[in-house]
């Protein structure tokens, strides 16, 4: 303790120098658990936070003005970010900016609370005369207080995320502009204050250097309050902003389910067409017999065999291509078979309608159109695609197998689904809306990618429990 107190100046310099960069490294592994749910790359992140480091460290050791810091300050913001963006396939820009300007923001937040809190604490030990005559005691509270400090701010960090976490549920939906500005309005002020409030320390700091200060920086309540309740107004908005999106998401899948029903309208008016044209057939068949009667008497083989032929080819247009067992899923898979050979892919089926279960025609359509309109969207981008669909009864449980290549590995969100490629607002609701009939027939669906002879594979299962 001796030499420790001898040493003290050169060594307290070291100390916090070394309790400095300690919450460097922390406050970046924060930005990693903070930015990590957002971002479908993990090297973006890991990439992002590193250059966010290493300029964090150009900031602290370069002996730079207050001018080139600021500038410093920008301009690690925009390289971590753009290598955030570059990284994750170019997707959601404005995001990332979010996301880096608001960790940004509850990090000072944090930091600026306990130096607050940590006046009220010099404050409170100096009322005491065991610490203000003891220098061993000067030295345990130095040692003591300044680690609890740093501890105390990134813990409060990281509260702050989980709970910016679980309000911001839709994280890899694209953020727009407009969107980003709602976002921070609560910031913006935030901003002017942070360089009022330094500037008022470094005024009083200089006061106390020339003389024209006696007393150290006060302790004040007001400050601590500002720090606390700049968090409230950060978290109303997101949790605002979370209640317009869910209004959004309603008002898509209504939009969904109303092409479907749309969708099962086409589908009936198609089978609707198919009856009234074997109608017809049934109200000629007696002319047609007479016709065959009349050509065989006659002796004229070829032109019986030329109109039986052309019977035969009527009838065979009236089939659907893709016999399941149930008219409505007939069409369904035939019209889906009809575009996969316009468009170049390989589409085999053995899906086979299950009639001893009561499942609703229109429930198993949904499935089928979503899971098969997703495949063959997904086959655009392949050479030599493929699509099969299969299905397996098991007494009462029904599986459909729905297997297509795809061009890569597919990213899969929180929510165990695929995060859609597309930018624009609307998609990603098919899968949606397949897990939705699952559970309605208390099932599931279950997602796997493998790699078969050397292709990835996207492999969709749709568990469905009859009655």
């Amino acid at each position: 303790m001796e030499y420790l107190i001898e040493h003290f100046q050169s060594y307290a310099q070291n100390y916090i120098a070394i309790l400095i960069e300690l919450y460097l490294i922390l406050d970046v592994v924060l930005l990693v658990y903070w930015i990590r749910p957002f971002v479908g790359n993990k090297r973006a992140v890991y990439a992002s936070a590193a250059v966010y480091y290493a300029l964090w460290l150009i900031c602290n050791h370069a002996g730079t003005s207050k001018d080139m810091d600021r500038i410093l300050t920008i301009g690690f913001m925009v390289l971590s970010i753009l290598t955030a963006w570059l990284l994750d396939n170019k997707r959601n820009p404005v995001q990332k900016i979010f996301l880096f300007f608001v960790f940004r923001l509850i990090s000072w937040l944090s930091i600026e609370l306990l130096s607050e809190i940590g006046f009220w604490e010099r404050d409170f030990i100096f009322q005491f005369d065991w610490y203000k005559y003891s220098i061993e005691a000067t030295v345990i509270e130095f040692l003591v207080w300044n680690p609890l400090q740093y501890t105390l701010a990134l813990l409060l960090l990281y509260i702050v995320i989980r709970i910016l976490h679980k309000t911001y549920r839709y994280k890899r939906d694209e953020l727009t502009w407009q969107e980003f500005v709602l976002l921070l309005a609560p910031a913006w002020s935030l901003l002017l204050v942070k360089p009022i409030m330094s500037s008022y320390f470094l005024l009083w700091m200089d006061g106390m250097k020339n003389g024209s200060i006696k007393e150290n920086i006060p302790a004040n309540p007001y400050r601590v309050l500002f720090c606390l309740f700049a968090y409230v107004p950060i978290v109303a908005v997101m949790i605002l902003y979370q209640k317009l999106k869910e209004k959004q998401e309603e008002a898509f899948v209504k939009d969904s389910v109303d092409k479907q029903i749309g969708d099962m309208s086409g589908h009936v008016e198609h089978i609707e067409e198919i009856y009234e044209r074997m109608r017809g057939i049934r109200h000629d068949l007696g002319n047609h017999l007479t016709i065959i009667e009349r050509l065989a008497e006659d002796g004229r083989t070829e032109e019986l065999a030329d109109y039986i032929k052309e019977l035969g080819e009527n009838f065979e247009r009236l089939q659907p291509r893709v016999k399941t067992g149930n008219a409505v899923t007939d069409v369904v898979l035939s019209e889906i078979a009809d575009r996969c050979e316009k468009e170049g892919i390989a589409f085999e089926s053995t899906f086979a309608y299950p009639e001893d279960l009561e499942i609703n025609p229109f429930d198993m359509s949904v499935v089928l159109t979503n899971a098969l309109q997703n495949a063959v969207e997904a086959s655009s981008s392949v050479s030599n695609p493929e699509i099969c669909i299969k299905s397996v009864q098991r007494e009462k449980v029904f599986i459909i197998n729905v297997r297509n290549i795809v061009s890569g590995k597919v990213l899969i969100t929180e929510e165990g689904l695929p995060e859609t490629s597309k930018r624009e607002s609307g998609h990603g609701y098919g899968l949606k809306n397949i897990r939705s009939i699952a559970v309605k027939y208390k099932g599931d669906i279950e997602i796997r990618q493998e790699e078969m002879d050397g292709r990835p594979y996207f492999i969709i299962n749709i568990m469905l429990m009859g009655r």
